[in-house]
């Protein structure tokens, strides 16, 4: 089968796509036949050395979390899946080095989802981790009927499915991104508009209910003036205060912190589902290319200021 792999972890690796045995599932995975998979910047940010001391699994590593396809084998003690099953789901690219930009991954079973008539292969490889995201970012920060939201980030691959996801909930929803980017996502249902290259982020209003950093690039200096009290900050990305001060700091009550650590979640899943079937969320695609051009997806990710997502044909 073909893969898109790399063979050391550094900021030149250029992954390359080569010819490699088709893996067997273990007990507990599903064997996916990969139909199309999407580019999230976790994915070129692991093959670049960053994360080092996360990333397990060794080398060489094939790029890739999300994918869609169908279901091409089962491994030991998987039960109530068929084969040619329509699938979408995503891995861990932490943890496994057998990623989604290959004609067939192992899964383990959690990590994937059936896909329903009412999503392709082309939405199902975008959707999962940017939108199991958005939700857990929305959960955590408590976003509901008439909450006030700042999405920071907004035009980007989660930023825009939190602000569609948050709207969905009712929440009147302030959105931060560039000019340029303004009918985008007015156009996904943002009551307001922050340029952040105009107005700096010490002249936004202040007073939301929550705030989902999907970038994330706000200093925590900056989080109490935009929130009120008892407000909650979500962050897409973890850091050493999210294990360390924060726990102890939300207890105080002033604000409260937190950050997504993606983990499978059906309910979520469920929720994305039936707004895409209501018509309330769409999944932008930014860009599609061929297997062999992953490379060329990497650079237009790497420029920034990507509208939506990056999908990668495999089969």
């Amino acid at each position: 089968m073909r893969a898109c792999r790399y063979h050391a972890a550094r900021p030149t690796t250029r992954p390359a796509v080569e010819d490699v045995p088709v893996p067997s599932p273990a007990p507990g995975e599903l064997l996916i036949r990969v139909s199309s998979a999407s580019l999230n910047p976790v994915d070129w940010k692991i093959a670049t050395g960053s994360f080092r001391l996360l990333v397990r699994g060794g080398l060489p590593r094939t790029m890739g979390s999300d994918f869609a396809g169908e279901v091409a084998a089962t491994g030991p003690g998987v039960a109530g899946w068929s084969l040619g099953e329509p699938v979408m789901g995503f891995i861990d690219p932490f943890q496994r080095a057998q990623g989604t930009f290959a004609e067939f991954v192992p899964v383990p079973a959690p990590f994937v989802s059936r896909r329903p008539a009412s999503i392709d292969h082309r939405l199902g490889a975008a959707l999962p981790c940017v939108g199991i995201t958005a939700v857990t970012l929305c959960d955590l920060a408590h976003v509901g009927r008439d909450s006030r939201v700042l999405v920071n980030g907004a035009s980007g691959g989660v930023g825009h499915l939190a602000v569609q996801v948050a709207k969905a909930r009712g929440a009147r929803v302030t959105a931060v991104a560039s000019t340029g980017r303004r009918d985008f996502v007015t156009s996904l249902g943002a009551d307001a508009f922050i340029d952040y290259r105009t107005t700096p982020a010490t002249e936004w209003p202040g007073g939301f209910d929550a705030v989902l950093d999907c970038v994330p690039s706000l200093p925590r200096s900056t989080h109490a003036r935009l929130l009120r009290r008892g407000g909650h900050y979500a962050s897409t990305l973890p850091g050493a205060a999210t294990y360390t001060i924060d726990p102890v700091l939300n207890r105080l009550g002033r604000l409260v912190r937190r950050a997504v650590m993606l983990q499978p979640n059906e309910p979520a899943m469920r929720e994305l589902v039936r707004y895409v079937e209501q018509g309330s969320l769409r999944c932008e695609i930014a860009g599609e290319y061929a297997l062999k051009d992953t490379n060329r997806a990497i650079e237009a990710s790497r420029r920034g200021h990507v509208a939506g997502k990056l999908l990668i044909r495999v089969a």
